[in-house]
């Protein structure tokens, strides 16, 4: 079984752990949410949610299905992760090819190409319940804090997604 813990250091920065069948595969510097951590996410606190999770879609803006255990999306310009409360799409992945647009806001995620270079959903609001957090991901550090996020350096994203496995929990404590 994996495991990626997050352990908060001060603040916005923290220290990753990942671990494959309890055995510690590497340690690195985490970036986490501008105004700390937060047991209680709201939408635009800035916070990132402390709590067990599961891991939701993989995405990043290079082809690397091949090379992964998970399903794993290309970026691509029609792609945005909606966090209108009001749109009915609120923390989803959508097509705005596939779908009607009912939002006045969402991260158009190809306009973010360093942090989504490689990243994975962190399901910390499951249920897509409008104004609980949307778009919390592990993603690549741009090496400051994040506006909830958790972010490590590119090479460790990397490692973590090519070896990654279903069902793997993150940990943020």
């Amino acid at each position: 079984m994996q495991l990626i813990k997050v352990k908060v250091v001060e603040g916005s920065k923290g220290i990753l752990e990942y671990f494959d069948d309890d055995k510690k595969i590497f340690e690195t510097e985490a970036f986490l949410g501008r105004n700390g951590v937060t047991t209680n996410k709201k939408e635009g606190d800035l916070k990132t949610p402390i709590g067990s999770f599961n891991l939701g879609i993989a995405f990043g803006i290079h082809d690397i299905q091949k090379e992964l255990q998970i399903p794993y999306i290309q970026i691509n310009e029609n792609l945005y992760w909606v966090d209108d409360v009001n749109s009915r799409y609120y923390n989803q992945l959508v097509d705005v090819q596939k779908v009607s647009k009912d939002w006045e806001s969402a991260e158009h995620l190809s306009d973010y190409p360093r942090q989504y270079e490689y990243a994975i959903e962190i399901k910390t609001n499951q249920e897509n319940v409008p104004g609980n957090g949307s778009a919390i991901f592990l993603h690549c550090s741009v090496k400051k804090s994040t506006a909830g996020c958790v972010a490590i350096e590119r090479e460790k994203m990397l490692e973590i997604l090519k070896n990654l496995k279903e069902n793997t929990l993150i940990s943020i404590e």
